[in-house]
This record gives structure tokens, sequence and C-alpha cells, in this order.
């Protein structure tokens, strides 16, 4: 009886604990005061708003698709695509992101091409982003608390073979995911995000190449390396490339 207790004990915290993981900023949690000001249209009173809220939760991806819609509808087109790139950084499948940032793209007339790409390498580049450190995190608390529930299954279950080795596997591939997830979370200090700043940038093979392509500005990107004048970054779709330092603002 006393090793059950304790076990629902432990699987009730995991079960918090992957709650507020997992839990982001939804527009329930926002204040009043922002809500109607979205309502209102005072797009200058809720930008300064989420900037405020954005110094306590930088990595909210509601809150940076919040502010992609202010951007929008004050015809800031390219700060809008920053910002709903931002908030698909942080929340790969917030459809309302990517749904919105094909909308301010469509009105962009100079976009970057899409090369062609193969579900795989979209999947891999998914999972090595920084960003997904609540993502290994939530699935590793999943896999324990199902551990734990499972140690209320019968003795004679418990003690079989087979299932000795699905739980040490199990226990296995959540200790895999926390240290995933904190390999992630550690990235994010050295994770630099660089949005075009000019409407001239341009991207280069190398930094001796003569000719280059036009990188649309408001273009989100991720510094590699640097050196001298010049940044290799890796562009939203994947390429990466180089791109002189006085095209780019730090994001």
């Amino acid at each position: 009886m006393k090793k059950i207790v304790v076990n629902f004990i432990v699987c009730s915290v995991l079960v918090l604990s992957s709650y507020t993981v997992w839990g982001n900023a939804s527009d329930d949690a926002l204040p009043e005061r922002f809500r109607l000001a979205m309502q209102d249209k005072q797009w200058d009173i809720a930008n300064h708003m989420l900037d405020s809220m954005l110094q306590y939760a930088p990595y909210q991806d509601q809150l940076w698709f919040n502010k992609g819609v202010v951007y929008y509808n004050q015809h800031l087109i390219a700060e809008s695509i920053a910002c709903f790139q931002k908030s698909l950084l942080l929340h790969p499948f917030n459809k309302d992101a990517e749904d919105n940032l094909q909308i301010a793209q469509s009105r962009l007339v100079d976009r970057l091409p899409n090369y062609f790409d193969f579900i795989l390498l979209r999947w891999w580049r998914l999972l090595v982003n920084p960003y997904f450190h609540n993502y290994w995190a939530f699935a590793a608390l999943f896999i324990l608390v199902v551990v734990g529930l499972c140690m209320y299954l019968p003795m004679a279950l418990r003690t079989k073979k087979q299932f000795r080795t699905i739980k040490n596997t199990a226990l296995f591939l959540s200790t895999c995911f926390f240290i995933m997830a904190y390999l992630s979370w550690s990235q994010l200090s050295k994770t630099t995000v660089f949005v075009v700043q000019s409407d001239q940038a341009m991207q280069y093979a190398t930094p001796l190449s003569k000719a280059g392509k036009q990188v649309p500005y408001g273009t989100l990107v991720s510094v590699l390396q640097s050196e001298s004048n010049w940044y290799k970054v890796t562009l939203p779709n994947g390429i990466e490339t180089w791109m002189q330092k006085s095209a780019l603002a730090k994001f």
C-alpha cells in the first residue's frame, strides 16, 4: 500500500510538471487590457504591452504571434514576418502562425525560393532546433508517468521478463529525452537570431563571392559563424549562406 501511495504522488508531480513545461501563453492568459486594445485596434498600445510581456517571457510563442498580428495590422509586413517566424521557431506546430506567415509573405515582391526538401530533412531540422527543448522534456515526463502508472498492474504481469524489458527501455528513452531537453535548452543562450534590416541585403556563397542573391527585408536568420564583417547564417528555407553584418540586426 505504501508503494502505491508513493507511486501515485510521483505520477501526480510528473503530470503537473509536464503541464507546466508544455503550457504556453494562450490568449486566455493574456491581460484584459491587451485584449481590449486589440479589439479597439489600438495597435501602438498593444505593441507596447507585448514588449513588456516579452521581457519576462521571451520564449512564449503566442506572444510573438500576437506581435506579428499587431505589426501586420500596422502594415509593417517585414516586422510581422519576423515575429511569425520567431513564433514558429518556438512552436513549430503553431498552425495560426504558419498560416499568417504565408499571408504576410504573399505581400512581399521578392521572396526566398523554396528549395527542394523532403520530410526526413525537415524533421531532423525540427528535432535539433534549440527551441524544441520543451517537447523533449514533455516526452520524457510523459514516459515517466506511463511507467509509474504501469506499477499499478498486477504483480503477475509486472514480474514477467517482457514487462521488465519494456520498462527498462522506456526509462532509458526517458533519460535520453531529458538529456536532449537539457542540451537543447543549453543551446538557447548560444543561438543568435538576427533579422534582415536592409532592403538591399544580399546572400553569398562565400565572403569572397562577387555575385549574390537578394534576401527580403524582415527575414529571420540564425547566425552560425562570425568572420570579420561577415556572418554565416541559416535562412528560413534551411540554406546556409554568408551575409554582411551591416545588413543584419539582432532580433
